[in-house]
């Protein structure tokens, strides 16, 4: 009897393949139905710095207005999108809900985190902008109600650690895990996505991310309805057409990449079925 073949493991170079092949997947499901996105972050920097992933990073972001997120979801959900056998989306909403945006994911590439619990799947990050408040004293409060339900997702995702010294953080932080546990993912995610969603896109000036994490910059919201190309890894995909005005924002400096110690990465462990 044959010994049953462990799945590859991906090095770096596998992986940017085959994230170039969700966003290609995601491309097209755009431009046949007449959806508009824009990449995002460091693969924004990377279309711009490298025509390209930028060489340590090892994930893609792109992101839509929220009416075209919706849009998105809706005719994967009637079926109007068919993503086949091989791509799904994860689940932002309901008692699945594992964070509050969408990741497309390719089946045919399981993951592995040592860090943390993820979805089973290599993905491509779908986030979704929202409209800001009105005065900066409401834009402060939904950002610190924001941070306490990104830290109880982040304390719910969190796996048991594979190095031993890690235990003993695991211990003294259990607390707060048994709390977030406690208290539900999904919950959270419904609470960051309501207040996410309290000021509807475009009925103020200003949009940002605020389903996630701390992003503290702000656009206006018709900067996301100007898109331009950019190459990346000899394909071209939609951007915002002030893109350099939105990376200065966020980075200042983007063009000057970062020291070695500052070069993050999400050390995903990817397999090919």
């Amino acid at each position: 009897m044959k010994k049953k073949q462990k799945p590859q493991e991906l090095d770096l170079n596998g992986i940017h393949a085959a994230l170039l092949e969700i966003l290609i997947k995601f491309d097209e499901i755009c431009r046949e139905h007449g959806l508009a996105y824009s990449l995002a972050y460091g693969t924004l920097i990377g279309a711009v710095r490298h025509k390209g992933f930028i060489p340590w990073d090892d994930d893609v972001d792109v992101v839509m207005t929220r009416p075209e997120y919706e849009r998105f979801y809706a005719m994967v959900q009637s079926g109007e999108i068919d993503l086949g056998d091989r791509f799904a989306l994860s689940a932002d909403r309901g008692k699945k809900a594992f964070y509050p945006f969408l990741k497309l994911m390719d089946k045919t590439r399981p993951i592995k985190r040592w860090s943390q619990r993820e979805v089973p799947y290599l993905f491509i990050d779908i986030f979704p902008l929202d409209g800001a408040p009105k005065g900066e004293k409401e834009i402060k409060k939904l950002r610190k109600k924001r941070f306490r339900y990104s830290a109880i997702m982040a304390l719910s995702r969190w796996a048991v650690p594979e190095h031993k010294w890690m235990l003993v953080f695991r211990a003294l932080g259990f607390p707060f895990y048994l709390g977030a546990t406690l208290y539900g993912m999904s919950r959270a995610v419904r609470k960051a996505n309501a207040l996410a969603t309290k000021t509807k896109f475009g009925e103020s000036e200003n949009c940002s991310l605020f389903c996630f994490d701390v992003e503290q910059w702000l656009m206006p919201c018709e900067a996301f309805t100007w898109f331009t190309e950019l190459l990346f890894e000899g394909h071209r995909f939609q951007a915002i057409a002030a893109y350099d005005e939105w990376l200065t924002k966020i980075y200042g400096d983007y063009m000057t990449p970062p020291p070695p110690n500052k070069q993050m990465k999400h050390n995903l462990k990817v397999l090919c079925k």
